[in-house]
């Protein structure tokens, strides 16, 4: 299954100057649970904000740069290639919003983090082809020491044709 994982703003900003613009513990939290074990894919330079292979999970980079070298992921050329022999029960579109634009019409499902915030950002998420989409469940949550906005956990299913 072909999942995408992400977390914006009002505006859908996903970051700015390749980092993510707020701080919520909770939404980390949800990642690690939805994408341990699986296999989540990434941009290069999504995959350098993080700065280092993310545990127990495979990584998979995308890259145009023949030349890049990364211990613990594995790295392609090739969006079909990226998406081929796939071990885990599901691969995670990971981000970054080129990689999102390529890959939200073959994604199954989507898990979006809505942030309650606007923040002058220099990366965004697509705008979501209603129709095509299924929300299936929202959850609220009010900002606390460890949030530092308001947020809802989003879940769609892609609808069936």
């Amino acid at each position: 299954m072909i999942s995408l994982i992400v977390a914006y703003d009002k505006n859908r900003c996903i970051g700015s100057n390749n980092t993510i613009p707020w701080n919520l513990k909770e939404d980390m939290k949800r990642v690690k649970s939805l994408t341990t074990n699986q296999t989540i894919l990434m941009g290069r330079k999504t995959y350098e904000s993080i700065g280092k292979p993310l545990p127990n999970r495979i990584n998979r980079v995308l890259t145009n740069n023949s030349d890049y070298v990364a211990e613990g992921i594995e790295l392609f050329s090739n969006i079909d290639d990226a998406l081929r022999n796939v071990t885990t029960e599901k691969i995670f579109i990971f981000g970054g919003s080129t990689i999102y634009e390529q890959l939200i019409d073959v994604c199954n499902e989507i898990y979006i983090t809505e942030v309650d915030a606007d923040i002058n950002g220099d990366s965004y998420f697509p705008k979501l082809k209603e129709e095509e989409w299924l929300l299936i469940s929202e959850e609220s949550f009010k900002k606390d020491i460890n949030n530092e906005y308001d947020y809802k956990f989003l879940y769609y299913r892609k609808k069936e044709v």
